[in-house]
């Protein structure tokens, strides 16, 4: 530094010279103020919600609720179909929100496969009760019973 402060433009010391120059804020360096970060996080979050369709959206939200209700297969099913039919219009048409498309197709397409998994195996069930003959349910009571 020389007497006014100012540092000097040939370092002698064979240390390059410093550059402190405000460097453009992202929002993620320490250069920026609480301030200038808030709104690059709100800009980011804006970005990344703008724009996505309703069609996208509702796919979702039918493939999260046919998980969800998969135990009860018939409304399950309905769920998926429409998650799935939701979802494929927004890839299909290329509306905006794709990747909330995306997670409902796959999402309505488990919700689909255990509904029907669940539906295979009550009528495989219901197909084993119902040939049974009196003696084996019979049988199947008593040692029940005998469980307690």
């Amino acid at each position: 530094m020389d007497d006014n402060g100012n540092f000097e433009k040939e370092p002698h010391n064979g240390f390059p010279k410093q550059n402190f120059e405000k460097e453009p804020d992202d929002g993620f360096t320490q250069s920026g103020t609480y301030q200038d970060t808030q709104q690059n996080l709100a800009r980011m979050h804006s970005q990344s919600t703008e724009g996505a369709s309703g069609f996208a959206i509702a796919g979702m939200v039918c493939g999260i609720l046919s998980i969800i209700c998969c135990c009860a297969w018939y409304i399950s099913i309905i769920l998926s179909i429409l998650g799935l039919v939701f979802s494929i219009m927004v890839l299909v048409r290329k509306l905006p929100g794709r990747s909330l498309a995306i997670a409902g197709v796959i999402c309505a397409s488990i919700g689909l496969v255990l509904a029907v998994v669940l539906l295979i195996s009550v009528i495989c069930f219901n197909r084993g009760l119902s040939s049974m003959s009196p003696a084996e349910w019979r049988s199947l009571i008593e040692s029940i019973e005998n469980m307690e």
